[in-house]
């Protein structure tokens, strides 16, 4: 996606702009600005400010929420200021617009897709039904929706992730507006639907002269997509300018930090640099790091999938289809693909949650296939679980050391011993021992990611099975997440099958990939080679979708 050609007017402007929520500050003296046409990207980790500053513009600050100094200014005059001076109204609908993370909290479940879009525009410009009707089959022609007519009468769950942020992007342009704020609008969908988004984004922009305030915490939609760049940490913006030159010659020890945790698109240095390094006085240019190296090649085989067929009755296409594949123990195999490729379908066939159609699943020798009920248990102590979202996965009602320390005793551990080994698998992760003593909601999310995978060791599994394990974290926790990983293997002597949707991720952690598409294995082979000479066109797709750094 090329940046967009910014022009002279500014669309939005953020003037010594501070808000508190309650007694908190949240927001401090920001100052910022976005040109008509242009690209301005707001970045950092989760809790920095970024959303609030969207927020401050649009003036839906939460409750308790106010403005203590500044003012917000737009296209037509001042949208928000301090002191209760006299302001514009915000022209929320037509003027400005926004596109949340998450399409599945922000559509109507109860309402069809199309007439939700409709709506929006019979509230802002007086349509009739027809005539509005005809503006969203417009709009969904617009956005590149698969099929017009089918998202038109569909609820929203019945559309895929990559559709019903189509249909986000549909209703935010439904009114023409001037200016689009875009709040991670592609962190949850894969790598291929990322720059089909990002691309029709920029498209949208060019034709229609749009402003656009997109809001990420990845390096590489900031380098893709944006003309400018403002990097915020702890409500501050620490640095910004244009997008090359920061990205060149950043300045910030915080914004330094955010660009080498990427994983490198060449080598397997571990650890990966996390923040810490920069932010606390280190220096990561003389750190000792080594290579993650690959298993002896005579190291017996773990997992062994050989032609497995998984069908469903409301679809044509198999989820899984004539799919074989190796690990050895100790090795470590990346899944790689995109939405509906069969991924996930793989996993939960591995742990006996999926019945074959057709083929056979081994784990240690054993067949999944065909066992009884406690022998089917004893092949899933062999296997850990990890799950893409860690807030999801953990009960919100339930101390930590609780849901560690339940998984110990269904696999023979008394009480005192679940305790005891709570204690050392919570230390394992990183985290410290009080965390046993807390709730989820106590934690950030790569701290919590950190307690679902001591839980999935729990049981001393042999094999621990990532799914998207990675995939909805800062850049930064993704990297500390990474490097756990990393030791946990070395240490435990862990076999990791890890399914993702980046072949960057993929490529740096795993020493062998296979990658699918509609349920079938269209290449496989050592990471590195695929990734730096792929045959097929899936992997062709992945690659040029992104994953690690841009050369």
């Amino acid at each position: 996606m090329a940046p967009s050609n910014a022009q002279s007017q500014v669309a939005l402007r953020w003037a010594n702009v501070s808000v508190s929520i309650g007694d908190k500050p949240v927001l401090h003296d920001i100052n910022l600005e976005v040109a008509a046409g242009g690209t301005l990207a707001l970045v950092g980790e989760s809790g920095s400010g970024k959303t609030m500053c969207c927020m401050a513009a649009l003036g839906l600050l939460p409750s308790g929420g106010r403005l203590t100094q500044g003012e917000v200014s737009g296209l037509g005059g001042v949208w928000a200021q301090s002191g209760g001076g006299q302001t514009s109204a915000i022209p929320r609908g037509h003027g400005v617009t926004m596109v949340f993370q998450e399409p599945m909290t922000s559509l109507d479940p109860t309402m069809r897709c199309g007439q939700q879009i409709a709506e929006v525009i019979r509230r802002h410009n007086g349509s009739d039904a027809r005539q509005a009707k005809q503006r969203v089959m417009a709009l969904f022609e617009e956005v590149q929706m698969p099929d017009p007519a089918r998202a038109w009468s569909a609820y929203p769950h019945a559309l895929s992730g990559g559709q019903k942020q189509r249909v986000l992007i549909a209703m935010a342009l439904a009114n023409d507006p001037d200016l689009i704020l875009a709040d991670e609008p592609t962190t949850a969908l894969d790598s291929t639907l990322r720059a089909e988004l990002l691309g029709l984004l920029s498209e949208i922009q060019r034709k229609r002269g749009l402003a656009l305030v997109l809001v990420t915490h990845d390096m590489e939609v900031v380098e893709r997509a944006a003309d400018h760049v403002a990097v915020l940490r702890h409500g501050r913006v620490v640095e910004q300018g244009r997008v090359g030159q920061i990205l060149a010659n950043a300045q910030h020890p915080y914004t330094r930090g955010l660009l080498a945790c990427r994983v490198p698109k060449q080598g397997r240095p571990s650890p990966l640099p996390v923040l810490t390094d920069f932010l606390e006085g280190g220096n990561p240019s003389v750190q000792e790091t080594g290579q993650i190296t690959m298993p002896d090649a005579d190291q017996p085989v773990l997992l062994e999938v050989d032609g497995a067929w998984k069908s469903y009755a409301d679809s044509t296409v198999p989820a899984m289809a004539d799919v074989s594949l190796q690990l050895a123990r100790g090795g470590t195999l990346g899944v790689v693909g995109g939405s509906g490729c069969g991924k996930t379908t793989l996993a939960r066939a591995i742990l006996g949650l999926h019945r074959l159609d057709q083929g056979t699943i081994r784990i240690g020798g054993r067949s999944v296939e065909g066992l009884a009920p406690d022998q089917l248990q004893h092949i899933r102590s062999n296997v850990g679980l990890v799950f893409q979202d860690p807030r999801a996965a953990l009960n919100p009602t339930r101390k930590v050391g609780a849901a560690i320390r339940e998984v110990l005793v269904r696999w023979g551990h008394d009480r005192d011993s679940a305790a005891q080994e709570a204690r050392q698998l919570i230390a394992s992760v990183g985290l410290e021992e009080d965390a046993l003593d807390r709730r989820p909601d106590a934690f950030s999310g790569g701290q919590r990611q950190r307690i679902v995978i001591a839980r999935a060791l729990a049981a001393n599994p042999q094999l621990l099975i990532c799914d998207e394990a990675v995939a909805a974290l800062d850049v930064s926790v993704q990297a500390q997440v990474l490097n756990l990983l990393v030791k946990l293997k070395e240490e435990r002597g862990l076999a990791l099958l890890f399914i993702s949707h980046d072949l960057g991720v993929v490529r740096y952690l795993c020493d062998h990939t296979v990658v699918m598409d509609q349920g079938r294995v269209v290449e496989s082979g050592v990471s590195d080679a695929l990734w730096s000479t792929p045959n097929h066109e899936v992997t062709r797709r992945l690659q040029a979708a992104g994953g690690g750094s841009i050369a």
